[in-house]
């Protein structure tokens, strides 16, 4: 009988071992759940913070790339504007623009040497950078204008030199050839301003002695007109 409640006591805590070790795998398990789930939380999280980073990186760089430069008008019409010159470098014309062609305000007037006319206003004659004096100017700009601050563009010609009240000449670049009307003779531009021309308007070469004739104005054929008191054509500059 002793033996007996030995052996069933033994059985009793033998079977009490193994429920505790069991019961104590049991705890275990959720620690290493957790475990391994925030390993996995702390890996992804640098990738993720990464991404992110460059997606911002990256956004700024393509935007910049699309506002360099914005266009003006049609290249072929060139945009006429006007104010006062504030400076002059050597290669650049600082001016106030007070039209509302182009962006008001100061612009910066880059002169390509092989592309830009500098001209006197009142004869049409070529000036250089150190001649140019302060005051009211015309400018007709190319196609385009950078968005700096102040905006930047490459004239096709600027007309400086003008003195108060008198009539600069202007730049005109033939849409066609000079047209007959009940009204007269009109040249018209690119930019749509017709002028009508006086009956002894006056048409002479740029820079060179040969013979002219209005027949020559075609599209694209580039001159300087001057007008009179009543607002018509007396000579004509024509460029080669």
């Amino acid at each position: 009988m002793k033996k007996r409640f030995i052996t069933l006591t033994a059985g009793i805590t033998a079977i009490m071992m193994v429920a505790s070790g069991c019961s104590g795998q049991t705890k275990e398990t959720p620690s290493s759940t957790t475990a391994v789930q925030q390993e996995t939380t702390e890996t992804k999280a640098p990738e993720t913070e990464k991404e992110t980073t460059e997606k911002e990186t990256e956004s700024p760089a393509e935007t910049s790339g699309t506002e360099s430069t914005e266009p003006t008008l049609n290249a072929d019409v060139p945009v006429k504007i006007w104010g006062t010159i504030t400076e002059v470098t050597d290669r650049a014309i600082y001016v106030d623009n007070q039209s509302e062609n182009s962006s008001t305000g100061e612009i910066v007037l880059t002169i390509d040497p092989e592309t830009t006319r500098i001209l006197d206003g009142k004869e049409g004659l070529p000036v250089e950078m150190d001649d140019i004096e302060l005051g009211w100017f015309e400018a007709y700009l190319g196609p385009a204008m950078t968005m700096s601050l102040p905006p930047q563009s490459t004239p096709y010609v600027v007309i400086v030199n003008i003195e108060e009240d008198e009539k600069a000449a202007q730049y005109v670049s033939a849409a066609g050839k000079v047209e007959e009307t009940p009204e007269g003779k009109v040249l018209t531009g690119k930019d749509k301003t017709a002028y009508t021309l006086a009956d002894d308007v006056q048409i002479i070469p740029f820079l060179t002695k040969q013979m002219v004739t209005l027949e020559e104005i075609e599209e694209g054929r580039e001159c300087l007109v001057w007008l009179d008191d009543d607002d018509k054509v007396e000579k004509i500059v024509l460029f080669n």
